[in-house]
């Protein structure tokens, strides 16, 4: 069996915020950062965005990634990385670090506390070699791991955010990663929300190091928002303030990020985003009704060496499918991608999946439906076991004595068999359409060559005989 997969439009959304959607949005609040988004991360749905696809460089926000192809390649958290040379001695003095020290090592769950809290590119280096071998390869595994999740605007040059050529991002870019990073691994929120983390003393270090996060929308002060989870800052001279930040309030979760925040606040106009995302008011749309979507699809049993159609099988849809959407959001909105099994071969027990269909808003999926078979079909006796039709557990409609009315959906006998019921049938009469119109027109240029031919015969024989006949062109 393939699959064959069929595209069935409601309405073209493009990557044209949420806000579109629907009517009564409230006025978004004043900012001065260069890219922004709001994400829901239940679904992926953009709820508001300004240059949110125009790249920018994401300084140290670039250690979500970083953390999240560790994550995807280590499964225990408590073995020990160890810091290189290289890994400690490479980044610039005045960037920012622990002071780890060549040949001392952090578990994994520590590192990626420094690595989040504290942004130690020293960390990050490191946890980079363990994972791949080197820096290099490592930036190649976020690369592709950017891309499988949907930041096709994204390049990573380094494992760091450090300033380099070709390392960019965009605001909706890096709100798919958090989200994915959230989704995929509950310790990673953990981490986030930590406001003060302990590393106790190690080979090197007789102290206990005290990370304190560089977040301080989860710290106690004047920025403090009871609603956020946890962050990741960055800042650069190239990038300005960046900022992604992953919130929860009364079931709902959001992701907000800030780009090029040169001269901002990113911290304040967080805050004031995440107020206006949660004021949206939100509720439960059904966005596919299965009762409303039958599909029929042909069954095959090879026969006398032949593959031949024994059964229309009905599909239908599982379960309804339910999504938080914007109050007042126009579904039509929606698209809706089919896949359904093609060729299908007896048996076929009733219940087996053979397709589904997928609703997306914003080119992000909401869900999916399988659509599961009606009933069972069962593979039909040899041929030449059968002695009569009503044999047949099925009628079929590859044999004459039957013809399938596809308005109907159901078999029908016929008292003949003959032409005339066959011509009654408009799927048997579009059968033969192509074969009698060819031929149809065939007869009539046979018919024009053979005239054109007795008249170029009888204008020779006058011109030879010219004496005998009174011809006037």
């Amino acid at each position: 069996m393939k699959t064959l997969q069929l595209f069935a439009l409601a309405a073209l959304l493009t990557t044209a915020t949420i806000e579109e959607g629907y009517t009564g949005a409230p006025e978004p609040p004043p900012y001065r950062s260069g890219g922004v988004v709001i994400m829901c991360a239940n679904t992926g749905m953009v709820l508001y965005g300004h240059e949110y696809h125009t790249e920018f460089y994401p300084a140290s926000i670039t250690k979500v990634m970083t953390a999240l192809v560790v994550l995807d390649h280590v499964q225990d958290l408590s073995e020990r990385v160890p810091f290189s040379h290289h890994a400690v001695y490479s980044i610039p003095r005045n960037s920012s670090h622990i002071a780890m020290n060549a040949s001392e090592t952090l578990s994994v769950y520590e590192a990626l506390h420094a690595l989040m809290l504290r942004s130690a590119n020293e960390v990050s280096i490191a946890l980079a070699e363990y994972v791949a071998g080197s820096e290099e390869e490592f930036v190649s595994l976020m690369n592709h791991r950017a891309a499988s999740i949907g930041a096709v605007h994204t390049h990573f040059a380094n494992s760091t955010g450090l300033p380099a050529t070709g390392h960019i991002t965009t605001a909706y870019d890096m709100a798919l990663i958090m989200r994915e990073t959230v989704r995929l691994y509950p310790v990673f929120g953990e981490i986030i929300a930590t406001a003060r983390f302990d590393i106790p003393p190690t080979e090197r270090q007789p102290e206990v190091r005290a990370l304190l996060t560089t977040n301080q929308l989860i710290r106690q002060g004047p920025y403090f928002n009871p609603r956020v989870v946890g962050s990741k800052t960055g800042w650069t001279h190239a990038a300005g303030n960046t900022l992604v930040t992953y919130a929860s309030y009364e079931g709902r979760r959001l992701i907000v990020t800030i780009l090029q925040g040169a001269g901002s606040d990113p911290f304040r106009e967080t805050t004031a985003l995440l107020n206006f995302g949660f004021a949206l008011p939100y509720e439960e749309r059904v966005v596919f009704n299965a009762g409303s979507y039958i599909r029929i699809v042909p069954v095959y049993q090879e026969i006398d060496a032949q593959r031949v159609e024994i059964y229309r099988l009905v599909l239908q849809a599982e379960d309804n499918l339910v999504a938080s959407l914007p109050a007042n959001f126009d579904l039509t909105r929606l698209r809706y991608y089919l896949t359904v099994t093609e060729n299908i071969d007896a048996p076929v027990m009733e219940g087996d999946r053979l397709g589904s269909v997928a609703i997306y808003a914003q080119s992000v999926r909401l869900g999916t439906v399988p659509l599961l078979a009606q009933s069972t079909v069962e593979k039909l006796p040899p041929p030449q076991a059968q002695s009569t039709v009503a044999q047949l557990p099925v009628p079929v409609p590859y044999l004459p004595a039957y013809l399938y009315d596809p308005y109907a959906g159901a078999y029908y006998p016929l008292p003949d068999g003959g032409l005339f019921a066959i011509f009654r049938e408009g799927e048997q009469l579009s059968a033969l359409a192509v074969p009698l119109t060819v031929a149809f027109f065939g007869l009539i240029f046979a018919v024009l060559a053979l005239a054109t031919r007795r008249k170029r015969r009888e204008r020779q024989i006058i011109s030879r005989y010219s004496s005998l006949y009174r011809y006037r062109p």
